[in-house]
């Protein structure tokens, strides 16, 4: 007597006990076989596309019960700009079988791509089609939600830079115009001065002289001073605490608010992506402080750790909304959050409003080096 076999096959199905077989052993082997499948698996009508029967993987990943399956056809799961070219390619290969990559969906509306395969079977006497599924591992609408935040932040962030470019050139502009440009020709008018008084044997050469010299050195003084501004190099040659303590001291001359500050690294040098990192992210966030909290003080801390540098910075002015700043794309916020994350760390803002403001900070460890390099 031929053993039966319990394959799914063209031939087997039809012949032997198959999944439309009248006996119940048969269609509990099948049952059986179906769904210990491990990928999400179905039989459609191979005329209609309506779904006869679908496996436990098929139901677990689709989201949809096997009634719930039973009453839908295939085109329920695709988007509908495939369902012609899912038709045409069933209508053409149903016969012969195929492979085909297409875009499905969930029960939830996630998208995602997966690869088809599918054969011809028989079903309860009906021509049908076995179909498997092998979906990527990541839905594509998370993907493309993924995309779009990314498009979004680069967004702001160009914003951002061109923003900080014009401010930055207005700046240095105004103060080449108003304060070195001003410097300039006061120096002009004294040098012409001490000319004609030399010409003519005045007295007042010597005075002009020291007005001249004082000058000049004020020039020099806001040269430094631009020069400082776009990038200290004290950065680079000592260190983030002492351009910390400099900063610090310029930023109250200028806005009136006072630092407070704390720090448990004293000379130590870090990895020049993080000390930048650092002295930026406190300098958005003190010059945020300046302009919209409204306080005559703010505190900034700043440690390590095993885990890596640790910034504290902290005012209890007007605060505000972060949600709301968020989603109006403050370039702050936003240039902040990047500068973290491109240096491995990342950054959370706490604020309510009437409540003051809290930036916390950690960047990943980087070897210190040593002070005298």
């Amino acid at each position: 007597m031929p053993s039966r076999r319990k394959t799914l096959t063209p031939e087997g199905v039809e012949k032997k006990k198959a999944p439309g077989a009248r006996s119940r052993g048969g269609r509990d082997q099948f049952r059986a076989v179906f769904d210990s499948f491990p990928k999400p698996a179905w039989i459609l009508d191979r005329a209609t596309l309506r779904f006869l029967d679908v496996n436990r993987d098929a139901i677990a990943y689709y989201g949809y019960s096997r009634d719930e399956f039973r009453s839908m056809d295939l085109l329920a799961l695709h988007v509908p700009e495939d369902a012609v070219e899912v038709r045409q390619k069933l209508g053409h290969r149903a016969s012969s079988g195929g492979r085909a990559g297409w875009r499905m969906r969930n029960r939830e509306g996630e998208i995602f791509r997966s690869e088809v395969s599918w054969r011809p079977v028989g079903f309860d006497r009906i021509p049908a089609i076995l179909m498997m599924s092998e979906p990527a591992p990541r839905p594509l609408k998370r993907l493309l939600m993924e995309a779009e935040e990314s498009r979004t932040r680069l967004e702001v962030l160009s914003r951002r830079l061109v923003s900080i470019q014009e401010s930055e050139r207005s700046e240095i502009s105004r103060e080449l115009h108003d304060e070195v440009g001003q410097l300039l020709t006061g120096l002009k008018l004294l040098v012409s001065a001490d000319r004609g008084g030399a010409a003519g044997n005045g007295s007042a050469a010597p005075e002009l002289r020291e007005k001249i010299t004082e000058i000049v050195n004020e020039l020099m003084a806001r040269v430094r001073d631009i020069s400082m501004s776009l990038r200290p190099p004290m950065l680079d040659q000592m260190g983030l605490v002492p351009t910390l303590e400099w900063y610090f001291e310029r930023y109250a001359e200028r806005t009136g608010v006072r630092v407070q500050f704390q720090q448990e690294i004293g000379r130590d040098r870090y990895s020049s992506g993080l000390e930048i990192t650092a002295f930026r992210i406190i300098q958005e966030a003190l010059t945020n402080a300046a302009r919209h909290a409204g306080v005559n003080q703010v505190s900034v801390e700043v440690r390590s750790d095993q885990e890596g540098v640790w910034i504290l910075i902290e005012d209890r002015g007007k605060g505000f909304d972060p949600q709301e700043a968020l989603a109006q794309r403050s370039a702050g916020i936003a240039g902040m959050q990047e500068r973290a994350r491109l240096v491995g760390g990342h950054l959370i803002l706490e604020s309510a409003v009437a409540s003051g403001t809290r930036i916390a900070v950690v960047l990943p460890p980087s070897r210190p080096q040593d002070p005298g390099r």
